[in-house]
């Protein structure tokens, strides 16, 4: 509980840059991930606006709303993919930017938290849409509806191979991985439109129609709650993996000091702050102790408070 304390007796060393081998690591997958995601969201957005158009327009000329839903569920994905598109945009604009303390890297987990809710809404719509159908039914035209749901899946697909998961990048870019998510929902919603279009044109099932715009509401809702508590976290700070912590803390402590106090967390793709006080019986500089956190991907800034042991403030206490 001291710790804070130690500050006006004078034997704190503390740097709050970064390291420079830390840049190294995390720069190069940064890059490729972020420039992989900048193409695939502007070249997804402009595919997602052209099938979202036509299939609401058939979805309401020919009364199918597995189809309709399915288009309009494309429209919230348009404007997830513009929402990527300038998070992307925005980061590399201001990946220099002073002002950003840890850098611009957290705006990519506020995009994809910001889709996940546009997600969910879009999940509601529907469900709440097929119920009204299930119960009211309209007329459908089968033949030309499915063939424009299997050009909407055809489209997901190709989408889908552009934000395709590159040397694991979804695991660290939440923008990257919440485009892909709305890309994989799409391609489910056009999957289920064609089978309950295909069972009502053969086997006159036309109440499956609008079940199939229940079930992917549901399967679209539970992925938008996962993406908003993985985004949720890191947009508040929220500490890295035990596991992680407990590596960086043998690091330290390799070299006879005792780590009274160590924060990790992600502070954009693939980039991680660390914040740690030490107590060392022969203090030394912070450069020391830093260099021993060598090899730790993506630790980007790294903040060190050096004391002696024991400390002198303690001693008088």
């Amino acid at each position: 509980m001291h710790t804070h304390d130690h500050g006006p007796c004078g034997c704190t060393h503390a740097t709050p840059h970064a390291p420079g081998h830390s840049h190294d690591h995390a720069g190069c997958g940064h890059d490729h991930s972020h420039h992989h995601g900048e193409r695939g969201a502007r070249l997804v957005f402009w595919l997602t606006v052209v099938t979202m158009a036509a299939e609401i327009l058939a979805g309401w000329s020919f009364g199918s709303m597995a189809l309709l839903a399915d288009g309009w569920h494309m429209a919230g994905h348009a404007g997830a993919m513009a929402v990527a598109w300038f998070a992307y945009v925005f980061a590399r604009r201001h990946a220099d930017n002073p002002d950003f303390v840890f850098g611009s890297g957290k705006v990519n987990a506020l995009a994809g938290f910001a889709s996940s809710i546009g997600l969910g809404l879009a999940a509601l719509f529907m469900g709440v849409e097929s119920l009204v159908r299930l119960f009211s039914p309209v007329r459908i035209d089968f033949t030309e509806a499915t063939v424009v749901a299997a050009l909407g899946l055809a489209v997901n697909v190709a989408s889908a191979w552009l934000l395709r998961d590159e040397d694991h990048s979804h695991a660290h870019d939440h923008n990257l991985k919440a485009a892909y998510f709305h890309v994989m929902a799409d391609a489910l919603t056009s999957v289920l439109a064609i089978a309950a279009l295909l069972g009502g044109r053969y086997a006159g099932w036309v109440w499956l129609d609008p079940l199939m715009g229940v079930v992917g509401a549901v399967v679209v809702g539970r992925w938008a709650w996962g993406l908003l508590v993985q985004t949720s976290r890191t947009l508040l700070d929220h500490s890295a993996a035990p596991e992680l912590v407990a590596e960086l803390r043998r690091k330290v402590e390799s070299c006879g000091a005792n780590v009274r106090e160590l924060s990790v967390w992600q502070v954009g793709p693939k980039r991680l702050a660390a914040q740690l006080t030490l107590e060392d019986a022969a203090p030394r500089p912070p450069e020391h102790y830093k260099a021993l956190l060598d090899g730790v991907d993506g630790l980007a800034s790294v903040l060190v408070e050096v004391h002696p042991c024991p400390c002198p403030m303690e001693q008088e206490g």
